[in-house]
């Protein structure tokens, strides 16, 4: 036994005090009467005086002392043991799409469900008044319920808890959820696999898993590219067996409720194989779905994809026309899709003689083609170069490039400012230039004197700018993710209102845009986006068709899928239990104070009763007795 308020005990010194009272108690006058013989047996009557006697053991004092002592045992909140500690369990759920797998059967339960029922098994074996908080795993730790709350406010909120995300890391969740039980809370860990050896979990951690091995065939990866040419689509699927048998894989494509097509793949054990279908163009969306008997998880089985779009490229090759480069350049737009030839004031693209410079503006790009002094004089002068070549790997525009065999003819000297992309020691042969708003290259050579033209490195050199410039058209880039993918699109601005000057018609489209929210919708959820020329949107943890919205303007949708070989891998989840390192001092709880527990109420009931006894005792019983001379 211990006390919360030992200072309660202070109030034992009424005791003796009490005691004290009642050996020195007042002293009555004397009073004379006539026939004392009338009196009987109260004749003799001693009454106390200062001088000490021995202490009457009445029921006043026994009354008194008994209310004295339970007062100050009250003020002092006894406590035995255990008693009046509850404990404060702190939940960390596994958010991974794996625990939403559901064995085969009518009546066997998901593991997220096996897990809820875990969980409220253990809560009906804590003390009465027990507190719990619920944490979510992910990139950011998600409380759930909490903290400290009652199982009956925490229970609805399992309600939301829907497992789907890719593999993640669990650390920095139970690094929140060891902080918040500390040395007085429980710490438990809910998943489908526990955790090998070498994976560090805090010490007052007990995991426990509701996993069991289960076979599973995924939609590892999907395409739609769209030939605006032909105006039909082509879908790329990947599935992949992670089970360990044979499984024949139904795949059907949907438009709501018309199909689109069907095939059934046969898949050998852990085999992927790949999957393409012709599908005609404006169906806007698809909906994929496979079917094998036995599948574990139905979450990786399904997908929605968005109909790719149009993304025209304007194009002005300003090349004279005994240019040699011009050729050269016309071939390979020739076979680069989505390319339209245009005039340099509506262009997006300018293909131009190196000098004279671009005009500066934010949404011009622009390739300059050497030489750049077309005199004969420097044009003799130039450099024909062999390589080495050295190439910023880093730079998309440089994708696929080798330039073996290449002779890089007619290098000119360069006094411009410039950030070199492929040097040969101390010339730059590609550049971007500095110093203006366009997006501006430069290719020091002249085609009269290279074999540049004619090697494989041209066309997939001229293909990348190509494709560079029409990811920063205006409006999405792609169409289709990958759950936690990286998602940016340049945005669309106003178009100024005719009739007004240039400087009013950009304040007034700024003013316009920065007014209207520009929000990214899914279903009845709406989060805020930065607004800038470049918009990025967070990482994505929910597969689903998202829809930008520029006020009340849409700007575009796209699909975001799960493909996830590690969680769509069923076959090494076990059930299983590991019990935590370090046990929690004592009971693992703590002490709540409450105002009025029932200790304090018996000790206030008892107080009572002995002092309305002690009124018992002493009140007056009967009429005074008169006493005459």
């Amino acid at each position: 036994m211990y006390f919360a308020n030992p200072w309660g005990l202070l109030g034992l010194v009424a005791l003796p005090l009490i005691v004290v009272i009642h050996l020195y108690h007042r002293r009555y006058p004397p009073l004379f009467v006539a026939g004392l013989h009338l009196w009987g047996v109260e004749t003799h009557t001693t009454t106390a005086g200062r001088t000490r006697e021995r202490l009457p053991i009445t029921p006043s004092l026994i009354c008194e002392l008994l209310a004295a002592l339970i007062l100050s045992l009250v003020l002092a909140d006894p406590r035995w043991g255990d008693v009046g500690k509850v404990v404060h369990l702190v939940v960390v759920l596994d958010n991974s799409a794996s625990m939403s797998s559901r064995p085969p059967g009518l009546d066997e339960k998901s593991f997220r469900d096996a897990a809820v029922i875990e969980l409220d098994r253990r809560v009906q074996r804590l003390p009465r008044g027990s507190v719990i908080t619920l944490l979510r795993t992910g990139r950011r730790p998600e409380m759930l319920a909490g903290p400290a709350v009652s199982w009956e406010e925490a229970k609805p909120q399992l309600n939301d808890w829907h497992p789907a995300l890719p593999k993640h890391d669990f650390q920095p969740t139970w690094d929140l959820a060891a902080q918040l039980a500390a040395e007085t809370g429980q710490l438990l860990f809910l998943t489908d696999v526990v955790p090998d050896g070498k994976v560090a979990v805090p010490q007052l951690m007990e995991i426990v898993s509701v996993g069991r091995a289960l076979e599973n065939v995924s939609i590892s990866a999907a395409r739609w590219d769209f030939d605006s040419r032909t105006a039909k689509g082509r879908i790329f699927i990947r599935l992949t067996n992670h089970g360990q048998r044979a499984a024949n894989v139904r795949v059907a494509g949907a438009v709501g409720e018309q199909s689109i097509f069907q095939q059934t793949i046969s898949l050998a054990a852990g085999v992927a194989a790949p999957l393409e279908v012709e599908v005609p163009g404006g169906l806007g969306r698809l909906n994929i779905r496979t079917e094998t008997i036995g599948d574990g998880l139905p979450l990786d089985d399904r997908i929605e994809l968005i109909e790719p779009k149009v993304r025209t490229l304007h194009v002005a090759v300003a090349l004279p026309k005994d240019s040699p480069a011009l050729k050269a350049v016309q071939r390979v737009l020739r076979g680069v899709p989505d390319v339209s030839l245009s005039d340099v004031e509506s262009a997006e693209m300018i293909i131009a003689p190196a000098q004279p410079a671009p005009p500066s503006r934010r949404e011009l790009w622009w390739l300059g083609i050497g030489p750049f002094d077309p005199s004969d004089t420097a044009r003799k002068a130039a450099t024909d170069l062999i390589g080495p070549y050295i190439l910023e790997k880093q730079n998309p525009l440089l994708d696929g490039l080798t330039l073996s065999g290449v002779v890089w003819g007619g290098v000119q000297p360069l006094k411009l400012d410039v950030a070199p992309i492929i040097t040969a020691g101390q010339h730059p042969l590609l550049s971007r230039l500095n110093g203006t708003r366009t997006t501006a290259y430069l290719l020091n050579l002249d085609f009269a004197r290279t074999n540049l033209a004619e090697s494989p490195d041209w066309p997939i050199l001229l293909s990348n700018l190509m494709e560079l410039r029409r990811d920063n058209l205006p409006g999405l880039r792609r169409w289709n993710y990958r759950l936690n993918e990286e998602i940016r699109f340049r945005l669309i601005e106003d178009a100024p209102p005719a009739a007004t000057t240039p400087t009013a018609d950009a304040a007034k489209a700024a003013d316009n845009s920065a007014s209207r929210p520009l929000l990214l919708v899914h279903g009845n959820q709406k989060r805020p986006l930065a607004r800038a020329t470049i918009v990025e949107v967070p990482p994505l943890d929910e597969a689903a068709v998202y829809t930008i919205l520029d006020g009340d303007r849409p700007l575009g949708e796209f699909a975001v899928n799960f493909y996830d070989a590690d969680e769509s891998t069923l076959t090494g989840l076990r059930p299983g239990r590991r019990e935590p390192k370090e046990e929690t001092s004592s009971f693992g709880g703590f002490q709540i104070d409450q105002p009025l527990t029932w200790m304090i109420l018996l000790g206030i009931v008892l107080i009572l009763l002995a002092a309305f006894a002690d009124w018992h005792v002493l009140r007056p019983v009967g009429k005074s007795r008169r006493v005459t001379p």
